[in-house]
């Protein structure tokens, strides 16, 4: 730890600051999550912002949490009431499940898994959702990650289809996800030179004066990595706020060629002195969803044409 003085003000500043010395040796995939049971109640509230925005409020309610040494669970029910309440989150469910795919080419329970790992800020192997009804006839769908696969389980129970309205564009939804084929190339080869572009191109980057950008490339395999960036400002809010981005990509063999998909979120949050801990930001696609779509467009259009050449 070393002493910096600014203008009569005395400032400590140790090498990592916020995070208790074991945090440094320990994996974060191997952490307890139970220490942070209180962290992930409050991510209820930014969660349901999120179902808002996406004018999927009248629809889903983000309900509880159970928290497992390994697992966070999000418990999600229906926000309406009636005779066949379990009938009509069914048929919502399969209809944004299918229409998803079709115009997106993922699945709604991979949004929702991604989501909730982003606030909830795990990794998505600790992630489950469980949307469910109690009232007959029963309804669950409990949705995980496994080996990079987001799968479902669950129960299906239903006697005849129920008329429900759902959001004509689900776009909003999809922040910061794009994908492209690049001809030629291994997945393995790519998945390294993308995660190496990045590191560079956020490494010199961090806030006036005082901070460099943080990178976190822990999880990392030959056809997948995660990135999470702290310590930045200026990049995406224009109102001086602290930012987290974390971004996620995706090799996958076609063939000959390698299809390349990322996701890109970020938050953001205010301090004084030093940035504020990961559990104070917020999500920036709810108050600043223009520059958030603009910022992840630019950096993986750059992104494409370097692992394109």
């Amino acid at each position: 730890m070393r002493l910096v003085t600014f203008t009569g003000l005395t400032v400590f500043i140790g090498l990592v600051i916020g995070f208790p010395r074991e945090a440094l040796t320990q994996s974060p995939l191997e952490e307890d999550l139970r220490v942070h049971e209180e962290f992930f109640r409050t991510k209820l509230e930014d969660y349901q912002k999120w179902f808002a925005q996406a004018e999927l409020d009248q629809i889903f309610l983000a309900d509880s949490i159970a928290v497992a040494p390994q697992r966070v669970t999000l418990f999600i029910r229906a926000a309406f009431q009636g005779s066949r309440v379990c009938d009509s989150l069914q048929c919502a469910w399969e209809r944004l499940e299918q229409e998803n795919f079709l115009r997106y080419g993922q699945y709604f329970r991979e949004r929702l898994l991604r989501k909730w790992a982003f606030l909830a800020e795990i990794h998505e192997d600790q992630a489950e959702i469980v949307v469910r009804c109690h009232e007959p006839p029963h309804f669950m769908a409990c949705i995980r990650s496994h080996q990079g696969r987001i799968l479902r389980e669950g129960r299906t129970v239903r006697g005849r289809p129920v008329q429900v309205s759902i959001p004509t564009n689900l776009q909003a939804l999809n922040l910061g996800e794009g994908k492209v084929i690049l001809p030629g190339q291994k997945a393995s080869e790519v998945c390294a030179k993308a995660r190496r572009f990045l590191i560079q191109y956020y490494k010199p980057k961090g806030t006036p004066i005082l901070w460099r950008a943080r990178i976190d490339s822990s999880y990392t395999t030959f056809d997948e990595f995660v990135l999470e960036i702290t310590h930045l400002s200026h990049e995406i809010c224009p109102d001086g706020y602290y930012e987290y981005h974390r971004i996620t990509v995706w090799c996958m063999q076609r063939g000959l060629d390698t299809e390349l998909s990322w996701e890109f979120q970020g938050k953001y949050g205010s301090g004084i002195l030093f940035p504020p801990r990961k559990n104070d930001y917020k999500d920036l696609s709810i108050n600043y969803k223009d520059n958030l779509e603009d910022y992840q467009r630019r950096l993986f259009k750059r992104l494409v044409d370097h692992l394109s050449r």
